[in-house]
């Protein structure tokens, strides 16, 4: 009769409804068992709804979950019947990988729906499976709106979340496309336009009849330089275009540190010269699976950076180092040497043709862009820090 009974009415955030039946005498004997529903319609109700439903008691307990809550944790319901929602129920952040504090829990301390952490990640049982989850945690309130326990609702969006980082990669890699393009823009507008002016007038005054030997040879010679810089603009721009191409590259198993000996061993001559003292520590992490070609290139023109700029007044340290934190390989590139000065330089750092210390050592403003783009390629990040006189250090974070 549904004198002894009362229908407590359970909304999720979407469109299904759930009605739980509790037994009013079991309420009156005993609190704790005043959630135990009617078996049947239960069964019916729940496995109707398209989400997945835990409900639990006053301390936490499970009492029910339906077969969607049963296959995303891996738990039974029958053996998870009385558990603590913590064993059960465990989430941790996508990105930080750290524990987050179980909703229930907080549902329970303050009486409030709440929804889930955007970022939170069900790990099932066993830690076999990962699930990117949505959706509220509510209590369960009799007529008198005393709480006799809390309904969890929740859902996979793993397949709406990898859609979202999918277009959220579409978009970073547009952004970086305009980047490129107006980088080509400038070497077009700037690099090229310039040498191939100088090649056109010099083309015209090499031609005239009345200009002298020692003219001509002058003109020749800038002739010369003028077709060589034009070439080396294409080959930088070339080089640059192929950087794209090179995703195509199998990933293999790359061992850092013989990256290093490869690079300390291919310009043994300067090292020799310029007597750089190496600090490596691979103790944490030596490998990792990524494109051969992109991470010697990185390697390279970071420790040619550091010889390049190296401070004439004290022994060159250069300092390699990889970590592995929260299952984010992190490789730290330190030096000792000139420095920059990022309150004045440090939005072009990594811009093309940029350079800080032109006094100091030649070169064209290319490797400290191809790296970041290198790096960008392998879906990674790069950061700086300097202090001129003081040193460098690069740090990148590559998340497998």
């Amino acid at each position: 009769m549904m004198n002894n009974k009362q229908r407590l009415v359970i909304k999720p955030t979407y469109k299904d409804q759930v009605t739980i039946f509790v037994d009013k005498n079991a309420m009156k004997n005993n609190f704790n068992t005043a959630l135990q529903f009617d078996k049947e319609r239960q069964s019916v109700i729940l496995q109707s709804i398209g989400d997945a439903v835990i409900a639990t008691d006053m301390d936490g307990n499970i009492i029910l979950m339906n077969p969607i809550a049963e296959k995303l944790t891996g738990w039974k319901s029958e053996e998870a019947e009385n558990q603590p929602i913590t064993k059960v129920f465990h989430i941790i952040d996508h990105d930080t990988r750290e524990e987050i504090d179980n909703p229930v829990e907080k549902v329970l301390k303050t009486g409030k729906a709440l929804k889930l952490d955007p970022n939170a990640v069900l790990i099932s049982r066993n830690e076999k499976r990962e699930y990117s989850i949505n959706d509220s945690c509510a209590p369960i309130r009799d007529a008198k709106g005393n709480i006799m326990g809390v309904v969890l609702v929740f859902r996979d969006v793993t397949p709406q979340k990898k859609e979202e980082a999918l277009k959220e990669k579409i978009t970073a890699d547009l952004v970086q496309r305009n980047k490129d393009h107006e980088h080509f823009d400038n070497i077009i507008s700037h690099d090229l336009k310039g040498p191939v002016s100088n090649i056109l007038s010099l083309t015209t005054l090499i031609n005239k009849e009345d200009l002298k030997e020692g003219e001509r040879e002058f003109v020749l010679n800038a002739l010369t330089t003028s077709a060589e810089r034009l070439d080396e603009v294409i080959t930088d721009l070339n080089f640059i275009l192929s950087t794209g191409k090179q995703l195509s590259e199998i990933k293999e198993v790359v061992h850092f540190s013989k990256l290093v000996s490869d690079i300390q061993e291919s310009i043994g001559n300067i090292l020799e010269k310029e007597q750089a003292h190496f600090k490596i520590d691979f103790s944490q992490l030596d490998e990792i699976v990524t494109i051969k070609s992109y991470m010697y290139s990185i390697f390279y023109n970071l420790i040619s950076n550091s010889i390049k700029y190296r401070r004439q007044d004290v022994p060159l340290n250069i300092s390699i180092k990889s970590d592995l934190v929260d299952e984010k390989i992190i490789l730290t590139f330190k030096d000792n040497g000139l420095g920059i000065d990022l309150k004045k330089s440090g939005k072009e750092i990594f811009g093309l043709y940029k350079r800080f210390h032109t006094n100091k050592a030649k070169g064209k403003g290319m490797g400290l862009y191809m790296v970041k783009a290198q790096v960008e390629k392998l879906d990674g990040k790069i950061s700086v820090e300097s202090k001129v006189n003081l040193g460098t250090e690069f740090t990148i974070v590559f998340i497998p």
